[in-house]
């Protein structure tokens, strides 16, 4: 009788205790449905699929320019968000030890950002011939631009490498690491892509560096005489704020119906009025 009921609370514990595990990987199923990894692989996943899914539809008319551009850009961000997920995971884990490289990382940053500005306040005013604290939100714009165009330089060699590495995890029946390669390679494509077209040629770049001053640092209203009606806005310069530059009415170069870019003629001079 002792042995039967040394058997029976035994199997009573062991089945408590395995309830209790049951129970425990069930609740924390419940409140993390997803590990890490699993998260990571369908951000992959979902990466290259809103492009491709994109382009079919705007193939067909079925999706506007300008809904198409987000959706593109949706899935550029996203694959961004995975390698930097994984670079700043294979950084912690191998390069934690090395706290001043960090340092050193922030440092060069901050300095690429300062020349940035400086050499996209030369091309603002190279454009308008004004200071380019006049333009503020133009030479924001610029200095974007040149940075986009210095890390350009290193989107193609990770491309490249990306697209090896979705080769060789195929290879090794690696769906995951294939996915997230894949994932990569995808974005690094589409931002490659998008500066090469819109940030390095010359004319391009001038072209939306003045869109954008004309949409946001061009004032539409103002009391300065000898603005014609058809101009898009003026821009005040001096320390008085006397006198203004007139952004006359864009004329555009090349438009397309499937593109929500376009190229507009960017003057010469700009004509100064005297303001009151």
């Amino acid at each position: 009788m002792k042995i039967r009921g040394y058997r029976a609370t035994s199997g009573m514990k062991r089945t408590r205790v395995r309830v209790a595990w049951q129970r425990k990987r069930l609740r924390d199923l419940l409140q993390n449905p997803f590990d890490f990894r699993l998260k990571l692989i369908a951000m992959s996943i979902l990466s290259p699929v809103i492009p491709i899914v994109t382009g079919l539809l705007a193939s067909y008319g079925l999706l506007a320019p300008s809904r198409a551009f987000v959706c593109y850009m949706a899935g550029a961000l996203l694959g961004m968000v995975v390698l930097t997920t994984v670079a700043s995971r294979f950084i912690d884990r191998h390069y934690s030890e090395f706290k001043p490289a960090k340092f050193i990382g922030l440092g060069l940053l901050g300095l690429a950002t300062y020349f940035a500005h400086g050499q996209g306040a030369i091309e603002i005013n190279a454009i308008f011939e004004v200071d380019a604290s006049s333009l503020p939100k133009a030479t924001a714009a610029a200095s974007a631009l040149v940075l986009a165009q210095w890390a350009n330089s290193a989107l193609i060699p990770l491309l490249f490498a990306s697209g090896a590495l979705v080769l060789y995890n195929m290879a090794k029946s690696r769906p995951g690491d294939a996915a997230i390669s894949f994932a990569i390679c995808m974005s690094s494509c589409l931002w490659a892509g998008l500066i090469h077209y819109q940030a390095e040629p010359d004319p391009t770049r001038k072209s939306n560096l003045y869109q954008i001053a004309v949409a946001l640092d061009f004032n539409k209203r103002s009391t300065c005489a000898g603005v014609p009606k058809d101009a898009e806005g003026v821009v005040f310069v001096g320390p008085e704020q006397r006198r203004a530059i007139v952004a006359p009415r864009l004329t555009e170069l090349h438009s397309s119906s499937n593109s929500i870019f376009k190229e507009v003629e960017v003057p010469e001079k700009f004509d100064k009025v005297e303001c009151t």
